[in-house]
């Protein structure tokens, strides 16, 4: 594990204590509401019964068990020990079986070749500073066939809030310009993304104000994203951009900006059969 992400891993076990809103295990999820949870974007079309998925650098007691209340077969991986926790809580609650692995994004060597239907990665990539060791492994663990479905930021908007808590509108009110939002940092594949305010601010479930050092971010450009994808034998099956719907809202709220520039991409990339396929 390199310096930085050795870093990262000591301010998410931070986050995770304190109860960032990603570090809050889900402990009243039904079968329906997990469905709806987990296949919000309706990538999905398929019993997942059975499946063999790997939650990827998605610790914190939500995806893994949305999957495990399907009937998957889960394995969740994190660097965090306090996500992880989180993960092991929700196992106990439920009656679950998951399986859980602490280790950098980057090495799946406990994972056998071709082990997985899905490789699951909510926003995590943008913590290291290239996808190729990520993707990589996931063209390995995945079977033939298999879905790797990944939350990126878009890379355009990257950069461009007050610090690293989502949707909080006084951040993006102070943005705003008069005529747009700025984006200023620029647009290189692992550059070190830059926030005016080093840290994150949120209130926690006590209603307690929480201000810790933000991990440090790296912009992905789309362009390596999607041709490193391919590159694995990854072809991009769907693509859905996280798009406000209120185009009416007030220049400076949350809602108007997710209307002018959509924050997050969600790819579903498959595992191509044959590399002739």
């Amino acid at each position: 594990m390199d310096k930085e992400t050795h870093s990262n891993e000591k301010i998410w076990d931070k986050l995770a204590k304190e109860g960032v809103l990603c570090s809050q295990p889900k402990f009243n999820l039904t079968p329906e509401q997990a469905k709806q949870y987990i296949n919000k974007n309706g990538f999905y079309n398929f019993d997942l019964e059975g499946k063999n998925v790997l939650c990827l650098a998605c610790g914190g007691g939500q995806q893994s068990i949305g999957f495990a209340l399907l009937g998957a077969n889960v394995t969740v991986v994190d660097f965090s020990e306090e996500q992880l926790e989180k993960d092991r809580l929700v196992s106990q609650k439920y009656g679950k079986q998951i399986r859980v692995v602490k280790s950098d994004m980057r090495d799946l060597s406990f994972c056998d070749d071709g082990e997985f239907d899905i490789v699951y990665q909510p926003y995590s990539i943008n913590y290291i500073s290239s996808v190729d060791a990520v993707f990589d492994e996931v063209a390995r663990v995945l079977k033939p066939g298999g879905w790797y479905d990944i939350m990126l930021h878009n890379p355009y908007a990257h950069g461009s809030w007050k610090d690293g808590c989502w949707g909080k509108e006084w951040e993006i009110e102070e943005l705003w310009e008069g005529k747009g939002y700025p984006i200023w940092q620029p647009y290189k594949d692992g550059y070190p993304i830059k926030t005016i305010d080093s840290n994150w601010n949120f209130i926690n479930p006590d209603q307690k104000e929480v201000r810790i050092k933000s991990p440090q971010e790296y912009r992905h450009t789309l362009s390596t994203v999607l041709t490193e994808l391919i590159s694995r034998n990854l072809e991009i099956i769907s693509f859905k951009e996280e798009i406000g719907t209120d185009y009416d809202s007030k220049p400076g709220t949350w809602e108007h900006y997710k209307s002018c520039l959509p924050p997050w991409f969600y790819i579903l990339a498959r595992k191509k059969n044959n590399t002739n396929e």
